[in-house]
């Protein structure tokens, strides 16, 4: 059984990715900075991201596969995504794919739908609608560096929601959290994204991997949806009060910002390779509120979610 090496269990993507890639294959996961443990994989801390570092883990883990989940895999509508893109993260996605391509591992990189804004919709994967702040550039930069040095690389854009490792922290959890105690919540409806459950995308990746695609694509969710309409559609699926707070406005102008103009993605590409369809949101969101009853979401912890006996 080949090993699949998830880089960046810290983020929302990589936790949930190798916990579901845990179900059906030998997964190791490494954690930036702090200590993340999911049930069913082994999981190790990495203290750095230059070039060797990259090629010591892969020399002693020797995965068949490398999954990466820098920053650049965090959903843009994760406030704290914007900070930690920068030159530092696209050296460090280019350090693992060029330490991935010498060690003879296929390697897929999770990137962001946030290198988009409107005005169209449904942007394809050669879309001109781009994002010019610095921080879709920086996506946009990590994502040259990965193709240019693995050829047979995977690059996925984005936008994950799901369980996170940091527990209540989390962006969808606070959300969540702000529902259920009827706090004033001022969500946006002017950005759109199609956003896609996690574990949904593992299954999808776990097929693209088996039919051995390669390139840039698309894998989204199949509706596209703004922030304020999401967490309506997520306090309904937890059958939590809803207060409106903030009514639907007209636009008119562009938004400015990272993630927040129109990033919705067409899928028509990944749809065609591997004959799939992507999920409703209604039953991706079914499939989170089963994971919080079923015990799936106690399978991901961190340092700073871990009961202390646990940690000790």
């Amino acid at each position: 059984m080949n090993t699949i090496l998830v880089v960046g269990i810290e983020t929302v993507a990589g936790a949930n990715l190798a916990a579901k890639f845990a179900e059906k294959h030998a997964v190791v996961g490494l954690s930036n900075g702090r200590s993340v443990e999911i049930d069913g994989c082994e999981t190790h801390v990495c203290h750095a991201a230059d070039g060797s570092a990259a090629a010591d883990w892969l020399h002693e883990l020797m995965p068949g596969r490398v999954v990466y989940c820098g920053p650049e895999a965090r959903s843009c509508w994760d406030a704290d995504a914007a900070d930690l893109l920068s030159e530092q993260s696209t050296t460090a996605a280019g350090n693992w794919a060029a330490a991935a391509e010498e060690a003879g591992c296929r390697f897929t990189m999770i990137s962001s739908d946030g290198v988009f804004t409107g005005p169209w919709i449904f942007h394809d994967e050669e879309s001109l609608a781009v994002c010019r702040t610095p921080e879709a550039e920086h996506i946009r930069n990590s994502e040259r560096r990965v193709a240019q040095a693995a050829a047979d690389a995977l690059i996925v854009r984005t936008n994950v929601f799901g369980w996170s490792p940091e527990g209540d922290r989390g962006w969808m959890e606070g959300l969540l959290s702000g529902i259920e105690s009827r706090q004033g919540l001022n969500c946006d409806c002017i950005r759109h994204a199609s956003p896609l459950l996690a574990t949904d995308l593992a299954d999808i990746l776990d097929r693209a991997h088996e039919e051995g695609i390669a390139g840039l694509y698309h894998i989204a969710g199949a509706e596209r949806i703004s922030p304020l309409q999401f967490a309506q559609r997520l306090a309904d699926q937890f059958d939590l009060p809803w207060l409106t707070i903030r009514s639907e406005q007209s636009l008119t102008e562009l938004p400015e910002g990272f993630g927040a103009g129109e990033t919705s993605l067409q899928t028509k590409k990944v749809r065609k390779a591997l004959c799939v369809a992507m999920p409703m949101l209604t039953e991706s969101l079914s499939r989170l509120r089963a994971q919080q009853l079923n015990g799936y979401r106690d399978r991901i912890s961190s340092d700073a979610t871990r009961p202390a006996s646990k940690v000790a």
